[in-house]
């Protein structure tokens, strides 16, 4: 799951409008290992289902992939332990120990639940998402408000945790090692509240359920709520639907990573410094061919300006032809950028996204239809979508 960030860890989730409880949805206080209700037979139907909803797309080819080994046991085990009800593929799965509750480490205590936490719901599967790895899906139509199971994985305090991830990549890349960009097991932690210290975050890495497979997308179908009591300063994560959703979608949440300051300030960081190395080529940008030397951010715009036909690319989406057609013959001069502000109109978008994609937070929601159905993404995690966004901020 590629795709997938966490809630931004500077602040807490946004809030969330009060949602009505379905009628259907159990009122379990906590979901609970049941025996499996649906063989792995039943589970191949489901597939052939999702399968057949999504024929031209690039999903149907994914679960193809899939066969009589990846829903046997180790899926069947898996999921029962977490209350799903179909098996779930033994790729998704490997390493990941099965948490049917929180776990909590660093001295933090289980909070108390203000509102009963339901069983996992019986409409969902996982199963292969491209280009997010696995993602988790709606067999059956979901009502608005509908609550679908807790976000479950090991409670830990956000600043012990940061100096572990930091730790990780000091040991991959030494003693020099930026916070970019993020490694994989930084991108299953998701904001519980403020806690002690800096915050409590839950780690979905090496332990949770099905929920750690939900993807992230520029227009979400779902949202985390924080349940606990009032006093309390961190809670357990609620999975509901903020939006009736069709069967054959895929789960999503946004998870706001743009908006936590030191990511941002590292993505914009990071796309003055793309710019910046493409300085010499973008000089020399016109609508001859790109040199054999360029790198790959600046063949992408030399194709844009030729109207290169072929598939779309994932940075391509974020080039204006127009406005850089306009910007390419008027003669001016690209110069330095001492920040991102001073990137070139056409281009900054471009860069930024392209920063995003360094720092490891770049959206390709818009890639799965399943995903995203409008297309329409910001390119990165957590960033409005451009209909709602003006522009650069000029603070």
């Amino acid at each position: 799951r590629h795709c997938r960030a966490p809630q931004s860890h500077a602040s807490p989730p946004p809030s969330t409008r009060r949602m009505k409880r379905a009628m259907s949805e159990s009122r379990e206080t906590t979901p609970r290992a049941a025996p499996l209700k649906a063989p792995a037979q039943q589970t191949e139907e489901a597939l052939a289902s999702l399968r057949q909803h999504w024929q031209s797309e690039p999903l149907a080819e994914a679960l193809n992939t899939l066969d009589a080994t990846e829903l046997g046991p180790e899926g069947q085990r898996w999921s029962r332990a977490v209350g799903l009800h179909f098996p779930t593929p033994a790729s998704a799965i490997r390493g990941v120990q099965p948490l049917a509750g929180n776990e909590y480490a660093d001295g933090l205590r289980a909070p108390s639940a203000a509102v009963a936490m339901p069983s996992m719901s019986s409409a969902l599967l996982v199963a292969p998402a491209p280009p997010c790895g696995h993602g988790v899906f709606a067999m059956r139509p979901l009502q608005a408000g509908q609550r679908l199971g807790e976000y479950t994985g090991e409670a830990r305090r956000y600043d012990l945790w940061c100096e572990e991830i930091k730790a990780r990549k000091v040991a991959r890349r030494g003693a020099e090692s930026s916070a970019s960009p993020f490694i994989l097991e930084e991108l299953y932690a998701a904001w519980a509240g403020i806690g002690g210290g800096e915050g409590v975050v839950i780690d979905a890495f090496a332990k949770g359920n099905a929920m750690r497979f939900i993807n992230c997308s520029c227009q979400p179908n779902c949202s985390f709520k924080n349940v606990g009591a009032g006093f309390e300063k961190h809670g357990r994560l609620l999975v509901v639907t903020s939006r009736d959703i069709e069967a054959f979608e895929q789960l999503s949440v946004d998870y706001g990573w743009y908006f936590d300051p030191a990511t941002l300030a590292e993505v914009r960081a990071e796309a003055t410094k793309a710019y910046n190395e493409d300085l010499s080529h973008l000089q020399a940008l016109s609508k001859s061919r790109a040199s054999v030397s360029a790198s790959s951010s600046v063949r992408i715009l030399q194709d844009v300006l030729q109207e290169v036909p072929g598939p779309t690319e994932f940075l391509r989406r974020y080039v204006d032809r127009a406005q850089l057609t306009r910007l390419v013959e008027s003669k001016k001069s690209f110069s330095q950028a001492k920040s991102y502000l001073e990137i070139p109109e056409a281009l900054w978008h471009f860069y930024e996204v392209l920063g995003a994609d360094r720092v490891g937070i770049s959206c390709r929601c818009a890639l799965d239809k399943s995903l995203n159905a409008t297309g329409l993404c910001s390119g990165i995690i957590g960033r409005p979508l451009q209909a709602t966004h003006l522009g650069r901020e000029k603070q």
